[in-house]
């Protein structure tokens, strides 16, 4: 069983452009953390501790089986494309436990870029705002988590993966998700409903960092 979550502590248009493409695929998408009522990460003092908050919470649901697939994206920057059956296709041909979407940049603690041992793809370092993964092996990177605000979910996630290079991979490939900080936006090509950069046609578009305008033109290109 597949389950996609996201953390939205604020209605946003981003998420309900998800929502929109989730009701569409005749899906669902569970929302966490709209009972926190603040604003958090760029708009707010970095408190992306909540975002690890919520997944570990959402993790001790004890109906969750181990085999059980978690599919996390952002809310408030990522624009859905594709359909649990293409993802979970994908997923099961990339065989790992856990995949994670990269980036061209390694933040945000860029000295961490010596410990990769891949370097040498256009997006060769881990980002925390689009991944998949098997609920047991979520499960073991997150035990024992102890929560705070301050924490940074990608630096956590990052060092995660350096540690357990075994339950841990990334999109090298973009064959599920892309992040868009530090290409041209000019190579995305929207073709039959799609964003497609440099022939691979990813299921999520993440418009990380902190310039959101992008976000904004895909969803009104895909409106």
């Amino acid at each position: 069983m597949l389950y996609y979550i996201t953390i939205a502590t604020k209605p946003h248009i981003v998420l309900d452009n998800i929502k929109q493409r989730v009701e569409k695929n005749e899906e669902n998408i569970i929302i966490l953390g709209q009972e926190e009522n603040r604003y958090i990460g760029w708009n707010a003092t970095g408190n992306f501790g909540v975002k690890l908050k919520k997944v570990y919470q959402y993790l001790q649901n004890n109906s969750l089986k181990d085999n059980d697939i978690i599919l996390f994206t952002d809310a408030y920057d990522v624009v859905y494309y594709g359909t649990f059956d293409e993802i979970l296709t994908k997923y099961q041909e990339l065989n790992t436990p856990i995949l994670f979407g990269c980036e061209t940049e390694c933040n945000p603690k860029p000295d961490l870029a010596t410990h990769y041992k891949e370097r040498n793809h256009e997006f060769s370092y881990l980002n925390s705002g689009l991944f998949i993964g098997r609920v047991k092996e979520l499960r073991e990177c997150m035990r024992g988590y102890e929560y705070n605000d301050k924490h940074d979910d990608q630096l956590f996630w990052t060092y995660q993966f350096l540690e357990k290079p075994d339950k841990i991979k990334l999109d090298y490939e973009n064959k599920i998700f892309l992040n868009t900080h530090g290409i041209n936006e000019d190579t995305l090509v929207y073709k039959n409903e799609r964003i497609q950069y440099k022939n691979k046609v990813p299921a999520f578009v993440h418009v990380n960092g902190m310039d959101k305008r992008l976000v904004t033109k895909l969803i009104n290109i895909k409106n």
